[in-house]
């Protein structure tokens, strides 16, 4: 049993049964799919309400984690120059999206389209991973590059929902935000008192919680504020390695109703802005990548093996997955729902970029 569960958590089975569910559901019974994912359970909270104001703390709680962890003294990506080609190339999987959509909007789409350019700048780490285990042989240096250029992206991703995307059912109200610069305060005073558990700190996660929500801001970010305090270091009895613990199987298994909730869009609702989102992420991710990792390289700032050109771009190919983040984005960057399910409908179509780098290699073989 434990060898089954391990399986589905390596490659990421509940969240693609979770998107597979909500596909064929709504497909087959829109209204009850609807019905579902906007129950009242109390008040205003609905299955939606759940998983992306609530569950989704978790989810960028872990990637804030992987972050803190990758940038700390015992980090791959530490010192900063050691990271600098993949700082690079996760800059350019970021711009070259945002300019392609931009184009390709002027040209195609409509200016009330312009609200998801950021969805084309995720890459879903863990889906991307699972595309790679199938392109590059055991061993290979692209998983090592992906993973790097995976958290770059993750913490320019933060930054892009924390300052651009403030909750659209909230209005702003700015000095809610004190309650945040609370959470980190009492965050740094429980630091300093040192300890082993992470209990502790989810008080302030909570009041951080509370603060963003009140502010108007996305709370799904609301740990993102509260991880770096933690103490993190070789040692697993540190409260950052036991809240990684805590949060690693809750998070791969919650995302299957991640999935259910919000992929759950008819088929027929492809469009222009489908078509956009998908081409941004396809070309713009791949070319991005390529272009400024061979920047990199011309400029001397790789240390240690580079990369050929077949490699970079079949990493390129695997990172145009977006998917997770793509499909948050979609939802909180539009309020009219039409537009909201083409841009999902684009986002899920990023995983054609993973099988199309899958046929790729079979053909054009990574040297191992």
């Amino acid at each position: 049993m434990k060898k089954i569960l391990l399986f589905m958590e390596t490659y990421s089975l509940p969240l693609i049964g979770g998107i597979l569910a909500a596909l064929l559901w709504a497909n087959l019974d829109y209204f009850s799919y609807s019905a579902f994912v906007h129950y009242k359970f109390f008040g205003g909270v609905d299955s939606h309400f759940i998983v992306n104001e609530v569950f989704l703390v978790l989810f960028f709680g872990l990637i804030s984690i992987e972050i803190v962890h990758e940038f700390s003294p015992q980090g791959n990506l530490h010192p900063l120059d050691k990271a600098l080609t993949n700082i690079l190339a996760a800059l350019g999987g970021v711009i070259f999206p945002i300019v392609l959509f931009g184009l390709l909007n002027f040209g195609l789409g409509e200016e009330r389209f312009s609200a998801g350019w950021a969805i084309a700048t995720a890459t879903d780490v863990a889906v991307a991973l699972l595309f790679a285990r199938f392109v590059f042989p055991k061993g290979h240096p692209a998983f090592v590059f992906l993973l790097f250029l995976a958290v770059v992206d993750d913490f320019i991703g933060l930054g892009i929902i924390a300052l651009f995307y403030p909750s659209p059912d909230q209005p702003l109200v700015p000095w809610f935000l004190l309650l945040v610069l609370l959470a980190m305060g009492m965050s740094y005073v429980l630091r300093r008192r040192g300890g082993s558990s992470f209990y502790p700190y989810m008080l302030p996660a909570v009041v951080s919680w509370v603060g963003m929500f009140g502010a108007g801001l996305h709370p799904a970010l609301a740990l993102v504020w509260i991880v770096p305090f933690m103490r993190d270091g070789k040692s697993h009895s540190l409260p950052l390695h036991k809240l990684e613990h805590f949060l690693t199987p809750i998070v791969t298994w919650g995302l299957f109703f991640f999935g259910l909730v919000n992929a759950g869009v008819v088929i027929n609702n492809l469009s222009t802005l489908s078509l956009i989102i998908f081409l941004s992420l396809c070309l713009g991710k791949t070319l991005g990548i390529f272009g400024f990792t061979k920047v990199a390289y011309a400029l001397r700032l790789t240390r240690g093996r580079k990369l050929c050109n077949r490699d970079l771009l079949l990493i390129g190919l695997v990172a145009s997955v977006g998917l997770t983040v793509s499909l948050f984005i979609a939802d909180i960057a539009y309020t009219d729902e039409a537009l909201k399910d083409a841009a999902k409908m684009g986002a899920l179509l990023s995983l054609l970029c993973g099988a199309l780098a899958v046929g790729v290699a079979k053909i054009w073989k990574p040297k191992k």
